[in-house]
């Protein structure tokens, strides 16, 4: 009955597990309770050969010096690939004293390197629900109740028949969920891709956004693991956090390139309106040589003409619009001439003029309200992708993105508790990123320092929370410093 209990408990084990590298640790860990053994060495199938994944042992210094192992061929001459070939239990009670079937040479180069002796050897092959080889397990030296090393008995066999099933089944449904996690991360990469390669102005954006996430999450797990912190970020959570970040920007599917690439104020108007003001001019000059102005008149319209020409290109660029100009650009929306047909023109077109006068950026509100759809976009994107429960928050964290703690961001005005603690994160890694990139040609690039200054204002202000900012602040500095003792560590 302890028998039983005791696979019953390796199962419960088993199928309760969500971590892969875990998955492979207990059912060697498994494999060696049951049949009380010194070691054990887990092979997965993979590319036609047996690929060497986990290896244990009682002794930490045997397992320290097992190291890594080269992928065993399928060749029947060894046991491992025996095993696998003839998806058979192999039971060799003294590897020393075994002749001709296989190959033991491996284990005895071993044992005379690092002062080990192998003695007896189970294996058994891993083979699933379908009837597919998933792996080999190779177990070492059982043990009788004074641990002395003993050939391993039927009632280890029938014991291990009785794991081996259960683990083939177990690892292979974390393989399948492996695979799909993979098509996944593929799929959602492929998106990503396709968000920042539509704008040449922000190629790198959702990655690096999820690099700063990354680097926030790994910071903050450095310091619990420490005992240092509070902020702990599980394998489900920061999956979830990693795809938000990556997904963030999935809206911009739709958003026109027209806006995301408009880099200045007036874009491809610019021409239409210097084009104009020569035609003006040249409208005056017949005017004047026809003999119907006089040439103060001519010549005071060519300056202004000029004048403008030069204020439309200057405010077209210009980080922040001084007043003077603004009024001036006021005062040519109101001026007027009159075509060769006769009809009455305006030398300033209304969207021009409201081009002219965005007060900081490149967009006007029109553009800017399209320009922060792509968030309500990307709600609705995710929405449809259907999420399990194991992602149920990844369309959350990403579609709240610009919304801020004091209620003035977008599209809901959702503040404090509304927003999760993870799009806060996410919030700040988008800005600190808008800030410092240095590929987008309407604005300069922010030092770090400057990004911070801006950063922190924020917080002051009650848009960003403060201490998730300090955090990540820290992680970054962190990072750095990191960074600069690598480059040190190589240099010597």
């Amino acid at each position: 009955m302890l028998d039983v209990a005791k696979i019953l408990e390796i199962s419960l084990a088993l199928t309760s597990e969500h971590d892969y590298d875990e998955i492979l640790k207990k059912i060697i860990t498994g494999a060696m309770e049951l049949t009380n053994c010194e070691g054990g060495t887990l092979y997965l199938y993979r590319n036609d050969s047996l690929e060497f994944m986990i290896m244990r042992n009682i002794d930490p210094d045997v397992e320290r010096r097992g190291g890594t192992v080269p992928p065993v061929a399928m060749d029947e001459s060894k046991a491992c690939a025996y095993s696998a070939i003839h998806r058979t239990l192999v039971n060799i009670p003294d590897v020393y004293a075994e002749e001709g079937m296989f190959d033991f040479s491996g284990p005895r180069i071993y044992d005379e390197k690092f002062g080990y002796r192998t003695k007896s050897m189970l294996v058994f092959p891993l083979v699933n629900h379908e009837e597919k080889l998933v792996g080999v397990v190779q177990l070492l030296n059982a043990r009788n109740k004074e641990n002395e090393p003993i050939p391993f008995t039927e009632e280890h066999e029938r014991l291990i028949r009785a794991l081996a099933s259960m683990a083939a089944v177990s690892l292979s449904n974390m393989q399948y969920i492996k695979q799909i996690k993979g098509l996944l991360h593929a799929v959602v990469n492929v998106f990503t891709n396709a968000i920042d390669t539509r704008t040449p102005y922000n190629y790198y954006h959702s990655k690096q956004v999820h690099d700063y996430v990354v680097l926030y999450i790994s910071y903050c797990n450095a310091l619990y693991e420490k005992g240092l912190g509070e902020e702990h970020f599980d394998a489900v959570r920061k999956e979830q956090l990693q795809l938000a970040a990556l997904m963030h920007d999935i809206g911009k599917l739709v958003t026109p390139t027209e806006v995301m690439n408009k880099e200045t104020r007036l874009a491809d108007q610019l021409d239409r309106i210097l084009n104009r003001f020569r035609y003006i001019g040249l409208l005056k000059k017949i005017e004047y040589l026809e003999g119907n102005c006089a040439i103060e008149e001519y010549e005071e319209e060519r300056r202004y003409l000029e004048q403008m020409h030069t204020l439309v290109q200057k405010m077209n660029s210009a980080d922040f619009l001084e007043t003077e100009d603004v009024k001036s650009v006021k005062e040519l929306a109101k001026r007027k001439y009159i075509d060769s047909d006769g009809t009455e023109c305006l030398y300033l077109m209304p969207e021009e003029r409201e081009c002219l006068l965005i007060p900081k950026g490149t967009l006007t509100e029109s553009e800017r309200q399209t320009m922060n759809r792509h968030v309500v976009f990307t709600d609705r994107f995710l929405t449809a992708m259907n999420f399990d429960e194991h992602y149920k928050d990844v369309r959350t964290w990403a579609s709240m993105h610009h919304e801020h703690l004091d209620g003035t961001g977008y599209p809901k005005g959702l503040s404090g508790d509304e927003i999760p603690q993870e799009t806060r994160v996410l919030t700040i890694a988008d800005i600190y990123d808008a800030l410092v990139s240095e590929d987008r040609p309407y604005k300069k690039a922010h030092t770090k320092e400057a990004a911070f200054g801006i950063l922190f204002r924020m917080a002051e202000e009650g848009k960003l929370d403060t201490e998730i900012l300090k955090r990540f602040q820290e992680a970054v500095e962190w990072k750095e410093r990191n960074f600069c003792l690598k480059e040190e560590r190589d240099n010597i």
